[in-house]
């Protein structure tokens, strides 16, 4: 399968690869959701196979300042080689993304926007937001990952980040589950799968890792376990969000507030996004101080990555980004009406 690169190529990344010497401590870092798992898992493998040990792996949430914090761990660590998957950490936060460039040597695999103030586009891939990091990394190892092995792990990762909305991205998915089409892709096999993996990360929230060894082990009964409870709890949402949601007919959105005790936001905004094609729609959910939003446009007529950076403008503490059919944001509890205002009613 042909990647289209915005920048870099696979040339760059294994050059990069064979650069890491034997005194070299190497890190990667992706983000804590299914695509950014399944992206870390492939590239760790990857090194495996390139006699590359991996001295530290860790999951991040998405914040203002994850580079600097992640920053003080990997300095602790001695790490000197760092690959980052599935993060928009450029655009999100980059002065400390450059902070790390300059204490040690970084490369970054990615499929969100590339960043405004990035210059140095050296050791950087970039691609169609469509094409999830998780199929990125996939395409990247296909000399040293086993397709049957690991084919259902990036079909998960195809359905999580609906890159199977790509007619080549669906096909590469149907090259693996011929029987899996658009309109009922949410009960095929990559669906099922994606939406096991998304519950045990709510149920494991505290500790990604933990998924992530269960899915190195393939061990999808204890994943499978933790969905019937995540599962009960997503359909009852799903089922009021007809009776809750309003329309704002000005941006032609629906939102909706999801009320749970789990963190089933991504989940739901997934799933009802997938099963209502035609409709924009804005989910939220408060947390403690903070309140999240995710954002769905799976007919791609509203750019949502734009609208949550419009929400977010000059707002303390905000962070929110991502592509056309789907984007997050989060801001201050304090700051919740005056996003909802930017997104759902200003012009």
């Amino acid at each position: 399968m042909n990647v289209d690169y915005i920048l870099g190529s696979k040339e760059d990344f294994f050059k990069f690869l064979d650069s890491i010497g034997l005194k070299d401590k190497v890190a990667v870092l992706t983000h804590n959701d299914l695509d950014g798992l399944s992206s870390g898992l492939f590239l760790e493998k990857i090194l495996e196979a390139k006699r590359i040990k991996v001295d530290y792996i860790d999951f991040l949430e998405i914040k203002s300042d994850m580079a600097k914090e992640v920053l003080v761990k990997l300095k602790d660590k001695d790490i000197t080689k760092v690959i980052i998957s599935d993060i928009n950490i450029e655009g999100i936060d980059y002065e400390g993304f450059e902070e790390m460039r300059n204490e040690m040597g970084v490369f970054l695999i990615d499929h969100h926007p590339i960043g405004d103030k990035l210059i140095d586009k050296s050791n950087i891939i970039k691609v169609v937001s469509q094409d999830c990091t998780g199929l990125i990394t996939f395409i990247l190892g296909e000399d040293f990952l086993d397709s049957e092995e690991w084919g259902w792990l990036v079909c998960a990762a195809i359905f999580a980040d609906y890159s199977f909305r790509s007619e080549k991205n669906l096909r590469f998915l149907q090259s693996f589950y011929p029987e899996a089409e658009p309109d009922t892709i949410s009960s095929s096999v990559p669906g099922i799968n994606a939406r096991k993996i998304s519950s045990a990360l709510i149920y494991y929230k505290s500790d990604p890792r933990y998924v992530y060894n269960l899915l190195k082990e393939k061990n999808l009964e204890e994943i499978s376990e933790t969905h019937e409870i995540i599962e009960k709890e997503v359909y009852r949402v799903v089922d009021d969000f007809p009776k809750s949601r309003k329309y704002f007919p000005k941006r032609e959105i629906y939102f909706y507030e999801v009320k749970s005790p789990f963190d089933i936001l991504s989940y739901v905004a997934t799933l009802i996004g997938g099963a209502d094609p035609d409709k924009n729609i804005l989910f939220m959910m408060k947390a403690k101080n903070l309140v999240r939003f995710s954002a769905r446009s799976s007919n791609g007529k509203i750019d949502m990555g734009e609208l949550m950076k419009k929400g977010i403008e000059g707002l303390e503490d905000a962070n929110g980004g991502g592509h056309i059919p789907a984007a997050a944001a989060q801001v201050r509890s304090e700051d919740a009406e005056i996003f909802k205002k930017r997104v759902l009613e200003d012009d």
